[in-house]
């Protein structure tokens, strides 16, 4: 054996796998064009794929602190409601196209604001759907925050499909 050779390792170590594309899956609109344009996104890049819904768990009216027993048990009422409906929205903007196992589906406690800009930043690039707007006048704030905030790339999808340009 020469200095220069050295021994081949059999131990090598697997590379981490991608940060996934994230979708924010409105509990309002469902977000049909950013899980569609999502999913082909990253099929494309060979990313995982998250839909995510954020919920938020109110407290009961005239208390100052709930009782822990009451206070888990609406969170886990609001926690299943929220993931089923994500469910159901997921299955009705993609329907067939889907393969099993292909998107994660994830509900996180907070606001939509606060669990985007979390989820951001292990992300590789983040999906939203337009604001609604309601006059011509009014901006979207919500959209143009999480793009200034977001530690990963954001894709705001147009309001509209092409068909209506």
């Amino acid at each position: 054996m020469s200095i220069d050779e050295t021994p081949e390792r059999e131990d090598r170590i697997a590379p981490p796998a991608p940060p996934p594309l994230i979708v924010g899956v409105s509990a309002t609109s469902g977000s049909p064009a950013a899980l569609r344009w999502g999913l082909s996104e990253a099929r494309l890049r060979g990313l995982p794929l998250v839909a995510l819904r954020a919920y938020s768990v109110p407290s009961p009216a005239g208390t100052v602190r709930p009782t822990p027993s009451r206070a888990s048990d609406a969170a886990d009422i609001r926690r299943e409601a929220a993931l089923s409906e994500l469910e159901a929205h997921v299955a009705a903007a993609i329907g067939d196209d889907l393969r099993p196992g292909e998107i994660s589906l994830r509900v996180e406690r907070g606001t939509r604001r606060s669990a985007l800009l979390r989820a951001s930043w292990s992300a590789s690039l983040l999906v939203v759907d337009a604001p609604r707007r309601r006059s011509i006048g009014s901006s979207p704030i919500f959209a143009s925050s999480l793009v200034q905030r977001a530690g990963c790339p954001v894709v705001v999808m147009p309001p509209h499909g092409p068909e209506h340009v």
